[in-house]
């Protein structure tokens, strides 16, 4: 069974996969980048996970809340996990040169994976069970999860993206 689904599965997907690995495998190593590319992979989970909320709860007031809650939940704790890195120097901006520095880390492979993984668990039970995936137990869960993949990049961005405004500030650069 497990062959079958393999075999059926789009190529594009496992184009993806690979990708996501590739992403993740490069941002566990310390790097310099712009901003813009400091929000591809951030930007992209929240595509993701919007797309697998939409396709799961589209109707369901609940679990949009849920998502909503959890999305918050996760980006505020992201948020201060990430103010917490940039005063031990694990996210450093440097505005004059247009780019962030960041201490590799191995979060965003296990968050790009986490998503793909139930993306791909729930086409795959689609596929085969629909009917497992059209129960209120189920659909809160996954708008649970759906919120927490959102929440923890979008909450970490949005620290470096204040971080680094911070910096541009007038008042930054007098004490630099």
């Amino acid at each position: 069974m497990l062959q079958q689904i393999i075999i059926h599965t789009p190529l594009w997907v496992w184009a993806m996969l690979a990708f996501l690995v590739y992403r993740g495998w490069a941002a566990s190593l310390d790097r310099e980048r712009s901003l813009f590319k400091v929000a591809l992979i951030p930007l992209l989970l929240l595509a993701l996970s919007l797309h697998g909320l939409y396709g799961q709860s589209h109707a369901d007031g609940l679990a949009l809340a849920a998502a909503l809650l959890a999305a918050l939940g996760s980006g505020v704790l992201s948020w201060i996990v990430a103010g917490r890195a940039a005063l031990v120097s694990n996210i450093a901006p440097h505005p004059g040169r247009g780019t962030v520095w960041l201490r590799g880390s191995w979060l965003p492979l296990l968050m790009m994976v986490a998503v793909f993984a139930v993306k791909y668990a729930v086409a795959v039970l689609q596929a085969m069970h629909s009917g497992y995936i059209q129960g209120a137990g189920f659909t809160l869960g996954l708008s649970l999860l759906y919120g927490l993949f959102m929440g923890v990049p979008m909450g970490r961005l949005l620290r470096i993206v204040h971080l680094y405004r911070q910096a541009q500030s007038p008042a930054a650069q007098l004490v630099a």
